[in-house]
């Protein structure tokens, strides 16, 4: 190895998207810091969360169905916001690590056009949603929109003149931070918090197929966009909580053909209320530590925890 080449960064590489991570303990990288937050556009955004948590449980006195699915119970809205709630202070309270994740813009006019085309693909897809003819067009058009579209357009971005957003992770240790995403995914599962389960169960061969669409499409795919890609960049342009609260709204959202019931009002309510909430707990492991892998092990516990035991209580 040369002295240029142990010089050089180990982790000093283009992620997905073509957004570079650098370690927080390497010299901040060229480019201006991302801006603070406005105290007045921050309170509206958690006005409306707040608002959203108060009309859920208002129209909902016995409990939310969580799923269309038969088999589950209603839930009382505070009880299902436990898991989320519970992340989000074990978050808080674990270290941060050595260095601080911060994000330096780099390019901002092609920060502002990745911005508005991301957002174009989260809002086009509940769009197209009640057009799809089939399951398996929902499971192709999402990882389209999510995965795909996204990744090529940030690569073909960054291909001349570099990423448009730095971003350093503090250095931590892995079983540390993986803590919250595991609380997260076992509440939601398992005890009195749970939102329970279906009453029948697919064939197992349907059932394995649906559940690894569900992780490459939900787990990895919504994490991809919402947290590592939409996120970072609306943090870049907003400010850190501004961009994690707008990014955790259009989570929510994006869910309401599939869980929301009764009103749109209504449905718009109980998603940002569940789902939303849900976001901002896994927008806060993004924004602390930078790891898009704790993003996705969450969210692939939130989705597959309970599969996984009916599997478990197959074999036995």
């Amino acid at each position: 190895m040369t002295a240029a080449a142990a010089r050089r960064p180990a982790s000093s590489v283009r992620g997905p998207g073509a957004d570079r991570a650098v370690p927080a303990a390497d010299p901040a990288p060229r480019g201006r810091p991302a801006p603070a937050d406005r105290p007045v556009v921050v309170g509206i955004l958690l006005a409306l969360f707040v608002l959203s948590i108060a009309v859920t449980a208002w129209r909902h006195p016995d409990g939310v169905v969580v799923s269309r699915d038969p088999g589950y119970a209603p839930m009382p809205v505070m009880l299902l916001l436990v898991p989320a709630l519970a992340a989000m202070a074990l978050t808080a309270q674990l270290p941060r690590g050595r260095g601080a994740a911060e994000l330096s813009v780099r390019r901002g006019s092609a920060l502002r056009a990745e911005t508005a085309v991301l957002l174009g693909l989260v809002l086009a897809f509940p769009l197209l949603v009640p057009l799809l003819p089939t399951g398996e067009d929902y499971v192709l058009v999402k990882a389209a929109l999510f995965l795909l579209v996204p990744s090529v357009v940030l690569a073909l971005s960054a291909r001349r003149r570099g990423a448009s957003v730095m971003i350093r992770r503090p250095e931590v240790g892995a079983a540390v931070i993986a803590l919250p995403a595991l609380v997260l995914g076992v509440l939601s599962t398992v005890g009195p918090f749970s939102s329970g389960g279906p009453a029948s169960w697919p064939r197992l061969e349907v059932l394995l197929i649906a559940a690894t669409a569900t992780a490459i499409t939900a787990g990895l795919g919504e994490e991809l966009i919402y947290r590592r890609f939409l996120q970072t960049r609306l943090e870049a342009l907003l400010g850190p909580w501004t961009g994690l609260l707008l990014a955790s709204l259009l989570f929510g959202l994006m869910h309401v053909l599939s869980h929301g019931g009764g009103a749109w009002w209504e449905s718009a309510a109980q998603v940002i209320a569940l789902q939303g909430t849900t976001g901002i707990a896994l927008g806060l492991m993004w924004r602390r530590w930078r790891r898009l892998w704790v993003c996705v092990l969450a969210h692939v516990l939130l989705n597959g925890l309970g599969v996984l035991l009916h599997l478990l209580g197959l074999l036995g």
